[in-house]
């Protein structure tokens, strides 16, 4: 329901709605940035884009940097961090042995990653985030000030790792893009024509070099303690939820909003100019200031983005809740945008990789993100779960969780 123009915060029985929501929101600007590398554009040259897009993809290509690239993948991770201090929450009170379902849990999800990084596509976001899930189960009982300290710190190691790899002249990849270019098909080192590959036994070759390369590209852009800083926040904020301090908050959500809101409008067209944090970029002193801004860019103004959405929810849920469902089932969902993407613009499926101007191709993840809200609101009238999110659940507790919803559920 909607909230009047005075709403407080927000409640006990709200709490999962406007994560949930929060969570389909993240979903649909990470179709926004992946649909850039599924369909090619990313890799195309100058000259190629002006004949597709004319001139105005100069704009929509600076905007992607500045507001979309990377802050949606922050969302998610924050979200990853915040929902483990729940999943444990609910586990110890339910007198579990949380610890053993946990990794269970973070394990299976952990497959799923690795199927979807080495078989599927090169990027991937469930590995990475599987495998810190592990480092934060060893983090578990620090302290909010220590884990708010050492979210700092990280949040600074790629300014510090890239000047000091620039120094001693260390490979930003640590090897593994000359591994990951020995595995793929010869010719598909070119990542366009890579893409347009019709045969499986290459596509699959290179699926293998291309997860090997997905690894490399992690280290190279300093995704690892970006994401661990992120986590580290997300564990800090899942506590302050469940003492009822987090969502409640307003003072809080107004400084992240507006801290981060100017970090990111300050340097986010700083980050766009340089280019972005780039691909197997040698190290240069433009590189060193990309990854300034990125810092500064990325992270806070994801969060903002996250307390904005709060913020707002207290005063238009009723509007928001329709991204809730398909938050619910953000796994399937995911994975589904994989499959799409995969279908329309590969090799192996309509090969359409380098032929749509960057309009038709937001206009296209618009509208599949638009498909998937109503096909979640759909699903979830007659199913307890995604597709997907069954299958963690049986392979996480080994029972055969309830899938259809009986007529008396429905009908309430």
């Amino acid at each position: 329901m909607n909230h009047p123009p005075n709403a407080g915060p927000i409640s006990t029985n709200e709490r999962h709605h406007v994560l949930d929501a929060l969570r389909g929101f993240a979903l649909f600007g990470i179709f926004l940035a992946n649909i850039r590398f599924f369909s090619g554009w990313e890799f195309l040259g100058e000259e190629q884009r002006n004949a597709l897009a004319g001139n105005a993809h100069e704009l929509i290509d600076f905007l992607n940097l500045a507001i979309i690239d990377g802050k949606f993948y922050t969302l998610f991770a924050f979200l990853f961090g915040l929902g483990f201090a729940l999943q444990l929450q609910r586990l110890e009170g339910r007198g579990a042995a949380a610890t053993r379902i946990y990794l269970r849990r973070t394990t299976v999800l952990l497959v799923f990653g690795l199927i979807h990084l080495f078989v599927f596509w090169v990027g991937d976001i469930l590995t990475p985030y599987a495998l810190l899930g592990f480092a934060l189960l060893a983090v578990r009982r620090w302290t909010d000030r220590t884990l708010l300290v050492v979210a700092g710190v990280s949040f600074l190691v790629p300014v510090i790792g890239y000047a000091l790899f620039w120094r001693l002249g260390i490979d930003q990849s640590l090897g593994l893009y000359a591994v990951a270019y020995a595995l793929m098909p010869p010719g598909a080192e070119d990542l366009m024509a890579d893409l347009r590959l019709s045969d499986w036994g290459d596509r699959l070759q290179s699926s293998f070099g291309l997860g090997v390369l997905r690894f490399g590209y992690l280290f190279d852009t300093w995704r690892w303690p970006k994401l661990f800083a992120i986590m580290l926040l997300g564990l800090w904020a899942g506590r302050r939820l469940v003492r009822g301090e987090l969502l409640e908050d307003t003072r809080l959500l107004i400084g992240v909003l507006v801290i981060g809101g100017l970090s990111g409008a300050i340097t986010g067209p700083v980050l766009a100019a340089l280019g972005g944090i780039g691909f197997q970029r040698p190290h240069s002193l433009n590189g060193f200031f990309a990854v300034i801004a990125y810092t500064f860019a990325v992270i806070p103004l994801g969060l903002a983005y996250a307390a904005g959405f709060v913020l707002l929810w207290r005063r238009a849920s009723g509007i928001l809740q329709v991204l809730a469902a398909p938050g619910r089932m953000a796994l399937t969902n995911y994975l589904g945008q994989t499959l799409i993407g995969l279908t329309v613009f590969y090799g192996v499926g309509f090969g359409q990789a380098g032929f749509w101007p960057i309009q038709a191709l937001l206009g296209l993840a618009c509208a599949v993100y638009a498909v998937q809200v109503l096909v979640s609101h759909f699903w979830l009238r007659h199913f307890h779960y995604g597709p997907a999110e069954w299958l963690w659940r049986l392979l996480t507790y080994g029972t055969w969780p309830t899938f259809r919803r009986t007529l008396a559920i429905q009908s309430q």
